[in-house]
């Protein structure tokens, strides 16, 4: 199996722990060296700032981070490619545009911007159909909730 398809697999699996719990499932992994340095999913229903990404920054050490690679199922919203940029990870690697708040790729290209002091590569990974199943069952299920 290659390597991103073993990491993004892992972020789907967080982003399954955030559906069971409710959250709109985006699971991350950071990776640095062949070995994991954190891995979350979305708690937004806790505190609106609880994206996966920024919980996985929290729970790493800065120098960790640098040079990094961030496996996202969802394209980065725009605070979390800040934070991203901030933490000066190498490469953000995610499956599914985040259209309506898509920070890295759709909507703006903020680890992209050579004004910043740092750019990030940016790269579309495997499982796009299966993450966009886990985000239309979660819509579909809080549609029917109202």
């Amino acid at each position: 199996m290659r390597q991103d398809e073993y990491w993004m697999l892992l972020a789907i699996c967080e982003a399954k722990k955030g559906l069971r719990k409710g959250e709109i499932p985006v699971g991350v992994v950071i990776v640095k060296d062949d070995r994991i340095i954190a891995k979350e999913h979305n708690q937004t229903s806790k505190n609106p700032v609880f994206h996966a990404e920024m919980l996985a920054i929290l729970k790493s050490k800065p120098e960790d981070l640098v040079g990094s690679s961030v496996y996202i199922t969802m394209e980065p919203c725009i605070m979390c490619s800040g934070a991203l940029v901030l933490s000066r990870v190498k490469e953000i690697i995610f499956s599914v545009e985040n259209e309506k708040f898509g920070g890295a790729y759709s909507l703006y290209q903020i680890p992209l911007d050579s004004r910043l002091n740092h750019t990030i590569i940016i790269r579309k990974g495997p499982y796009e159909d299966e993450i966009r199943s886990l985000l239309s069952r979660y819509f579909l299920g809080k549609r029917r909730r109202g």
